[in-house]
């Protein structure tokens, strides 16, 4: 092995054998709180969605097909201005290229710093800020609906973007990234000042040289996810993505909907969904220990499983036993969503990381915008009450292609989850 590579994989196991200190604390807090703010626009949205029907005139399919522009937004505070429903139709679609790639930039970095006996737990708990950020919205939907109406959740908006600014200021560069790109200096000297806040009474290294590191091609990284060794691992977790973001963001976006349209109020509407958020941020947390402990595979098959079994209880379910269904689909939608977003990225090398995440979660998209037009069709042509049996399929589905996908990285660095992944099928 080379002297650079020797140092490269020296630097690696120094950020395995760190202990958890207030620097990881400090990454996981700013990487937590700019996924909060993201699923807290887009849960406004669908909570503001009856209101914006009733102010525009919008049919049940109008509604759904509306709710497929709403992804994201720097733009979202210029949402309280529109004036009509194509204005807040372009509004939100031009807001989509604001924070979009908040949720999956957050959980590779986070995973990339932690070391391998915690990465599930770390992550999964940054991203239960998701399901927090649901409930956030729901509770500020109660509050400002009534008295406000919906444009004023749109104002509020504007604090997606001032948090770029502490990301840009706060967030490291990736010490896999760097080696992957020679830049061995820049990465000891990270590697260091972790070392320093986690272990101040070290003495410190000298940083060597910055020297390009050997044996790493960069090429068309999106054509190198569907490359034979890799193609079926990747069409099987985009399978598992559409299938969750299908559910997840056809509740997420439509459920306000669907229920008054079954005659419940608003308020009560937003109640459930504000039980499911903060079900769900339980049901993260958990998951993300669970995984730790028993392993990537069985952990998520169950979620995905008995999480079709608590949808269909749910479109069945009525007076208490609605709440009780609510708190168990929150517990697993979104609760399995981080955590399948830490074994995605355990799957792929450092290159192909970012990547792997990020296409993970945009093929999700596609199945995030069709599900709110599906169901909006299905409503307007009284069709209504199978929508939730839509999502207890695709939760189903999701639970095969898991544990289709055949590779455990339970307690791995993320280079031995890589080779194992590249491994040739006995």
């Amino acid at each position: 092995m080379s002297d650079t590579g020797t140092g490269s994989a020296e630097l690696l196991s120094r950020l395995e054998k760190l202990p958890f200190s207030r620097w990881h604390l400090n990454l996981a807090i700013i990487a937590g709180v700019g996924v909060l703010l993201d699923a807290t626009d887009f849960a406004m949205f669908g909570a503001a969605l009856p209101p914006i029907a009733r102010e525009f005139g919008l049919s049940s399919a109008q509604s759904g097909l509306l709710a497929t522009i709403a992804i994201f937004s720097v733009f979202t505070v210029l949402t309280a201005l529109s004036w009509n429903v194509l204005s807040l139709a372009v509004l939100r679609f031009i807001s989509n290229f604001g924070l979009g790639g908040q949720v999956p930039v957050a959980l590779t970095i986070t995973s990339e710093f932690m070391p391998g006996r915690l990465r599930g737990r770390v992550s999964s708990s940054v991203l239960a800020t998701f399901p927090l950020g649901l409930a956030v919205a729901a509770g500020l939907s109660l509050v400002l609906i009534p008295t406000l109406g919906w444009r004023a959740l749109f104002a509020v908006g504007v604090l997606p973007a001032l948090m770029l600014l502490l990301v840009r200021r706060y967030m490291p560069e990736s010490v896999r990234y760097l080696i992957s790109r020679g830049k061995t200096g820049d990465a000891e000297r990270t590697v260091q000042a972790i070392e320093r806040a986690a272990l101040p009474d070290m003495v410190p290294r000298p940083a060597p040289p910055a020297r390009r590191e050997t044996g790493v091609e960069q090429g068309i990284t999106v054509v190198e996810l569907l490359t034979p060794g890799r193609r079926r691992t990747t069409i099987l977790l985009w399978i598992v993505s559409f299938c969750f973001f299908w559910s997840s963001n056809g509740i997420l976006f439509m459920l306000p909907t669907i229920l008054t349209q079954r005659g419940l109020p608003l308020s009560q509407a937003l109640g459930l969904q504000l039980v499911q958020g903060i079900a769900g941020t339980f049901g993260y947390s958990i998951c993300g220990f669970l995984i730790d402990r028993f392993g990537r595979r069985p952990v998520l098959f169950l979620y995905f499983f008995v999480g079709a079994v608590f949808h269909l209880w749910f479109a069945t379910a009525s007076g208490l036993w609605m709440w009780v269904a609510i708190a168990l689909v929150g517990w697993v939608n979104p609760g399995v969503y981080g955590p399948t977003g830490v074994y995605v990225g355990e799957l792929y090398p450092t290159h192909l990381r970012a990547t792997a995440t990020g296409w993970f979660f945009g093929i999700g998209r596609v199945g995030s915008f069709l599900a709110p037009a599906v169901v909006g069709l299905m409503l307007q042509f009284g069709i209504g009450s199978y929508v939730l049996h839509t999502f207890a399929l695709t939760f189903f589905i999701a639970s095969i292609a898991i544990v289709a996908v055949g590779i455990e990285t339970r307690g791995l660095t993320l280079e031995q989850s890589q080779a194992l992944a590249n491994a040739p099928a006995a």
